[in-house]
């Protein structure tokens, strides 16, 4: 990474420039909350970079968990080696506690028989792991394959399209139009190879794709934001990160599924949406003295659950607009 990288009580975190000390305070202490499994809450001044101290911080964890957990199964992959040091006691066991007066050898077959579990499913992970690599890179395979195909044919257009206008202007000039090309001849100076790959991702047929694989397990961070704006603020500060190459994240947000106004849901399309939505949101902050209950309830403009006004009584039943909350569940 072609960033600065702060060693914060022995930890690396990787930074796009030289951290404030309440930046780094915020990262290490993220790392502790996320390395013991807890609840943390934490505040920061305006202005102090919260987002990218959140990024850095909870990568940084998220990037070395996932080292020591590849540094450990192949540890219990290797041939020869204890996959539970230090069994010699049942109590170190995953399992639940042996009773005390249970014999030794039913012990270690127990024992034996949690180890060969444990990795026999260490290698089935191993192998899921491997068919999904090889099934995204076949996949970014077809994505630039299909891109190189949409550019030959807006060549081939462009091309014919100068072939054409070439042969309008010669005849309105009156000259003589160059000698014809026999039948055939011309779609072969037009047309270009095309491997059976090629014409495959042009027709999106990827069997590979169709397939149904059982999804892995992951360690994921899922980042809750009130507003759809907040979550592009956070994606755009992820891809300007130290980690924006190597971390993939997708946005659980859309009006089309989380809208409560059933006359902006039957638009149908997600542009139309997104824009009645907008539309609603200016209207309303545009107006002037709230509406009575009732009187917001029909307006046409208003969204179906208009806010409580000020002072109003939210036991009254009124709920606040949820055009642009985010629902992130795991």
């Amino acid at each position: 990474m072609d960033n600065k990288t702060q060693e914060v009580g022995g930890v690396h975190f990787p930074f796009p420039f030289t951290p404030y000390s309440i930046q780094k305070d915020f990262m290490a202490e993220l790392y502790k909350v996320l390395e013991a499994g807890k609840i943390g809450i934490f505040e920061s001044p305006t202005g102090t970079g919260k987002s990218l101290s959140l990024i850095c911080g909870a990568l940084s964890w998220l990037r070395d968990f996932e080292e020591k957990k590849r540094q450990e199964e192949a540890r219990l992959l290797e041939p020869g080696t204890d996959p539970l040091p230090g069994t010699g006691s049942s109590s170190s066991l995953p399992g639940s506690p042996r009773p005390a007066g249970e014999p030794d050898w039913v012990t270690q077959f127990v024992q034996k028989k949690e180890e060969r579990d444990l990795v026999d499913r260490l290698k089935e992970e191993q192998a899921k792991r491997r068919k999904q690599e090889e099934r995204l890179q076949q996949i970014r395979r077809n994505a630039q394959l299909r891109a190189a195909a949409q550019r030959r044919r807006q060549e081939e257009e462009e091309t014919e399209s100068l072939l054409r206008l070439s042969r309008e202007m010669l005849a309105a000039a009156g000259a003589e139009p160059p000698e014809q090309l026999e039948s055939g001849e011309e779609e072969l100076v037009l047309a270009e190879y095309e491997s059976d790959e090629e014409k495959r991702a042009v027709r999106g047929v990827d069997e590979d794709e169709e397939e149904a694989l059982e999804e892995e397990h992951r360690t994921k961070i899922y980042y809750c934001s009130r507003t759809h704006s907040q979550l592009a603020q956070f994606v755009r500060e992820v891809q300007k990160s130290p980690f924006g190459k190597e971390t993939r994240l997708v946005a659980l947000g859309s009006r089309q599924s989380l809208c409560v106004n059933e006359d902006v849901k039957s638009l149908g399309s997600v542009q139309l949406i997104n824009d009645r939505c907008m539309e609603i949101q200016r209207s309303k902050h545009a107006g002037g003295a709230a509406l009575p209950d009732a009187a917001a309830r029909s307006h046409p403009a208003g969204c179906g659950h208009p806010p409580a006004g000020p002072g109003g009584d939210h036991r009254r039943g009124a709920q606040p607009d949820r055009h642009h909350h985010e629902h992130v569940q795991h």
